[in-house]
């Protein structure tokens, strides 16, 4: 028999492996209809309607979530009906900044991806099991607030940010969406 440590040990190299496999093995997956693509891990579903309003009670839950199998990740998205131009954007960063205030802001600010601007922030939010990595990019799709968010748990994968800065930088708006 194995002692505790070795099968510990086996399974944290298990994990760890697991997680950078599926960093390594993204897809790029049409979503929004067609109007955004991004690459997304490997296994990540649509939340379903009832989840997705356990998980973001209220009336502004967002339209459109990927997640992993726990739900413990997620990819969500939605297309606001805040009319906002393309040029516009830039206009964002210091209500956004004041309304994220609270949070630990790792990076924040307007920048290009794929040739659209996006005002993109990198923060935490503390929560009672520890802090939720957020990266968040809002642009303008078809004269609308598109908002895009990666979440994940830096105490399950201390790596997640990394990943969701990647994610959203793989973003890429159909040519008509602009």
């Amino acid at each position: 028999m194995k002692p505790n440590w070795v099968i510990t040990v086996t399974l944290l190299s298990m994990l760890l492996t697991a997680r950078s496999f599926c960093a390594d093995q993204l897809q790029s997956r049409k979503l929004l209809d067609g109007k955004v693509t991004m690459l997304v891990p490997p296994g990540f579903g649509l939340l379903s309607e009832s989840k997705k309003h356990e998980k973001y009670p209220g009336a502004n839950a967002p339209a459109y979530v990927l997640s992993n199998f726990d739900g413990t990740v997620n990819i969500v998205f939605d297309h606001k009906k805040v009319a906002i131009k393309p040029e516009e954007v830039s206009k964002l960063e210091d209500p956004m900044r004041a309304q994220f205030s609270g949070l630990k802001i790792n990076s924040g600010g307007v920048r290009k991806l794929n040739g659209v601007e996006f005002l993109v922030f990198d923060m935490e939010t503390p929560v009672p099991e520890g802090n939720i990595r957020n990266v968040m990019a809002f642009t303008s799709l078809e004269g609308r607030l598109l908002a895009v968010s990666y979440n994940c748990q830096p105490s399950k994968d201390p790596e997640c940010g990394v990943l969701g800065n990647k994610l959203i930088e793989s973003i890429v708006l159909a040519p008509s969406g602009k």
